[in-house]
């Protein structure tokens, strides 16, 4: 972890590091998926086998599929002593872990947009002073760009008030992914958590972040652990 990073990790709330974890690690984790969704008659070789899932708001599709699937000590697989102690480094104290979870999204076949995304936080507005906390990303496969990536509001975690991160986010609707906004003297920008399996993103707990529509023709395979402070 160099200063660079943890410089980056304050100011924008993450860090994203290409290759953090082995092919030969991800892998089995994403053929365990693809193997769950064509025994629970759901998706194989490129197509969707029931509609079961059409129609179900991109959050929802998430969560659901999430609660079909799981994968047995996924934390152990996926969480490196070395992620871990960058982890603990970044937050500046000892954390423990819950349960990860697998991010599973189908193609949506609709546009790719901004529009109507549940933006939250996975915590409580009385842990936002100082960092409460890190969450991991992990690409199990390769994610591409519109391709149902978490987005994440860069810079939303220095933002107190939830009117103005709110604001935020209404103007970038408006400009897009690639651009920026200045709220106060912050600046906000979409990051979109794509990339090549084993890919990670590490993001300070108190940073708005939301599933999106999956535009392509693949399935978005990724995972997330979170890790409190102690």
């Amino acid at each position: 972890m160099t200063p660079e990073q943890r410089k980056e990790f304050h100011e924008k709330g993450y860090i994203y590091i290409p290759g953090a974890l082995s092919k030969s690690v991800v892998l089995p984790v994403r053929d365990h998926v693809f193997k769950e969704l064509k025994r629970l008659n759901i998706w194989s070789t490129g197509r969707t086998l029931s509609q079961k899932m059409k129609g179900v708001p991109v959050f929802q599709q998430t969560g659901k599929l999430g609660q079909l699937i799981g994968y047995r000590g996924l934390n152990d697989r996926l969480i490196s002593q070395e992620l871990y102690s960058a982890m603990c480094l970044l937050a500046d104290a000892p954390l423990h872990g819950q349960n990860g979870q697998l991010l599973i999204s189908l193609p949506h076949q609709i546009a790719w947009t901004l529009e109507g995304l549940n933006w939250h936080r996975d915590i409580s507005k009385s842990q936002m002073k100082g960092i409460p906390g890190i969450q991991a990303f992990i690409l199990l496969d390769n994610v591409a760009v519109k391709g149902g990536a978490t987005l994440a509001l860069a810079g939303s975690h220095r933002l107190q008030n939830q009117v103005q991160a709110k604001q935020g986010i209404s103007e970038l609707i408006s400009d897009g992914v690639n651009n920026s906004v200045k709220v106060g003297d912050v600046e906000l920008l979409v990051l979109e958590m794509a990339g090549h399996a084993g890919d990670v993103y590490l993001m300070d707990m108190r940073v708005l972040h939301t599933p999106s529509v999956n535009s392509t023709k693949n399935i978005r395979i990724m995972a997330t652990a979170r890790y409190f402070a102690e």
